[in-house]
């Protein structure tokens, strides 16, 4: 499962690059900081899956979601924010994102998701020799290492 991971601080970006990694299947094809490098990466790159934060800098993730949708509907685009409230998630929701998590509660379920999603995705291409059980198999086995 290909990956465009969009996130302005650094240090977040490290941390969740190694977490990303750790999911059997991810590959982040490309990372960003900006708006503008966001778009670029999604029309260059044409990934499967963004993890996007709202906060971006010249820029908004609600801005990035937005162009994404429009001209890729089928990309899935998971929200990880610290901005969780009802607001942001309704109007993420209304462009069309696929999840929201809140950073500071969520990373475990956003990770299962990414487990589950990377399955799904690999098994709909018709390339799941040697991946066989579910996300939470998936999650355990990353608990474990």
């Amino acid at each position: 499962m290909r990956l465009l991971l969009v996130e302005d601080s650094r240090l977040l970006r490290e941390r969740l690059r190694g977490m990303i990694r750790a999911v059997p299947g991810c590959e982040i094809v490309a990372e960003a900081d900006t708006e503008a490098d966001a778009r670029l990466r999604v029309d260059q790159l044409r990934p499967d899956v963004i993890v996007l934060d709202l906060r971006l800098r010249g820029g908004s993730g609600l801005s990035v979601l937005d162009y994404v949708k429009a001209r890729q509907p089928d990309v899935i685009v998971i929200v990880l924010t610290n901005y969780g409230d009802a607001e942001y998630r309704a109007r993420c929701l209304d462009l069309g994102a696929d999840y929201f998590f809140d950073k500071s509660r969520d990373i475990d379920t956003f990770l299962g998701v990414l487990a589950e999603l990377q399955l799904r995705l690999f098994d709909a291409a018709g390339d799941d020799a040697g991946m066989v059980g579910t996300a939470a198999d998936a999650a355990g086995k990353r608990g474990a290492t």
